[in-house]
C-alpha cells in the first residue's frame, strides 16, 4: 500500500508540474517568470495587461502594507523593496531590492517620454550621487510607492514639488 501511494503521489505532482506551464495560475500575470536584467528591458507578451496587475497589486497593499527597512514580503517594505515585491508577483523577477542597483535595470527614458510601469528614481543628496527613492509612474501625471513611514503606500503627482525636485531618471523594465 505504502508503494503505490508514494507512486501516485509521485504521478500527481510530476503532472501537476507539467501541467504548471501550459496554465496561467489564477493572479499571476501572463509574464509568469521573466527574469529582467541590468540594461536591458524585458519583452512580455501583454504587456499592458502585466503592467496594469503590477499596479492593480501596489495599489492593493494600501492600508495593508508598511514602510519599513526590515523586509517582510507584503507587509513591511521600503520603496524598492516594494517595487520587487509588486514585480516579483507578477512574474517579473528584477533580481534586487537595492534602489542604487534598481536604477541600472531596464532602458533610460527620456522625462518626457516617460509611461505606464515605469520606474521613476529620485535623490535627496544635494549632488544626485545616490538614489534614495524609487517610484512607478501609472499614468496621468500620477506615481505610486511608498512613501514613508507616515505615508506608506500612496499614489503621488509626479509633477509636485519633491518630484520634481529630487527626480534623477526614469527607466523601462518592460517593453
Amino acid at each position: 500500500m505504502k508503494k503505490s501511494f508514494k507512486a501516485l503521489t509521485g504521478g500527481l505532482m510530476a503532472g501537476g508540474m507539467l501541467l504548471s506551464g501550459l496554465f496561467a495560475i489564477p493572479g499571476q500575470a501572463e509574464a509568469a517568470n521573466v527574469s529582467a536584467k541590468f540594461g536591458q528591458t524585458v519583452n512580455v507578451p501583454n504587456q499592458e495587461t502585466v503592467i496594469n496587475k503590477i499596479i492593480r497589486t501596489g495599489k492593493s497593499l494600501d492600508g495593508r502594507a508598511q514602510y519599513s527597512h526590515n523586509y517582510r514580503p507584503g507587509k513591511y517594505m521600503d520603496c524598492s523593496q516594494f517595487m520587487y515585491y509588486i514585480f516579483q508577483k507578477n512574474g517579473i523577477n528584477i533580481h534586487t531590492r537595492d534602489d542604487d542597483r534598481q536604477v541600472k535595470l531596464g532602458s533610460y527614458v527620456p522625462k518626457s517620454k516617460i509611461k505606464k510601469g515605469d520606474l521613476i528614481f529620485y535623490s535627496t543628496k544635494r549632488n544626485k550621487s545616490d538614489i534614495t527613492h524609487v517610484s512607478m509612474y501609472i499614468g496621468n501625471g500620477k506615481v505610486l510607492h511608498m512613501a514613508n513611514t507616515k505615508v506608506d503606500v500612496t499614489i503621488s503627482n509626479l509633477n509636485s514639488s519633491w518630484h520634481q525636485e529630487n527626480y534623477v531618471t526614469a527607466r523601462r523594465v518592460i517593453k
